[in-house]
This record gives structure tokens, C-alpha cells and sequence, in this order.
């Protein structure tokens, strides 16, 4: 993907390109489902495929079990596709029209004890 800048008379940056590569955007997204799900990145799956000039995301992810949250896997997986598409739209100017949730596996989150 190639983003140009404005150039010519009044514009405020130096003509040039921005250049994102497809394993950009694949890290990009990887890390914002990581934060959205809240699991090391190692345990997520990303693969993002053109969609008619806008971008299909299938997730795979673990669920979390940490004890305190009480949402269900329809909200979960809602906002991780929320997530994914404002993050995306927000720090790459790239459009995701789909996102695809799939559950694998079981993530425990630490618990952590005052003493």
C-alpha cells in the first residue's frame, strides 16, 4: 500500500511516500488483537486477504479466564472485531469490512495475590 502525501502550494509536509508493507499491517494487527484480547501475541493468529480494496481480518485467539470479567464469547469476540477495525482505520488509514473471531484454546491470566 502506498499513501501519498499532499504536495504543492500550502501543503505542510515535504513531498514524499509513505510506504506500508502487508507485513506491516499483519504486525500492526497482530499487536492490536494482542492488547484487545489481552494474551501473549504468541498465542494469536492474524491473516488479513483483500475484500474488494478493503481488508478481511480471521483471528484466532484464546479465551481468557481470569475470574473477575463476566462477558460472554459474543461480547468478547465483538469487541476484539471492534477493536481491530478502529485500531486499523486509526494508526494504519486502512479499511477492515470483516473480521472473522475464532475461539482456540484457554488463556488463565495470572492471578495476582496482595500480601
Amino acid at each position: 500500500m502506498t499513501i501519498q502525501s499532499p504536495t504543492g502550494v500550502g501543503a505542510s509536509l515535504p513531498p514524499g511516500l509513505t510506504v506500508l508493507t502487508g507485513r506491516a499491517l499483519h504486525h500492526l494487527a497482530l499487536g492490536i488483537v494482542r492488547d484487545a484480547a489481552r494474551v501473549p501475541a504468541r498465542a494469536v493468529t492474524v491473516s488479513l486477504s483483500d475484500n474488494g480494496g478493503a481488508l478481511r481480518a480471521t483471528v484466532v485467539v484464546p479465551v481468557t479466564l481470569n475470574g473477575s470479567e463476566h462477558t460472554t464469547l459474543r461480547d468478547h469476540g465483538t469487541a476484539l472485531r471492534e477493536a481491530l477495525i478502529q485500531g486499523m482505520d486509526q494508526l494504519a488509514g486502512r479499511v477492515v469490512d470483516t473480521v472473522d473471531v475464532r475461539f482456540a484454546g484457554v488463556h488463565r491470566a495470572p492471578t495476582r495475590r496482595v500480601t
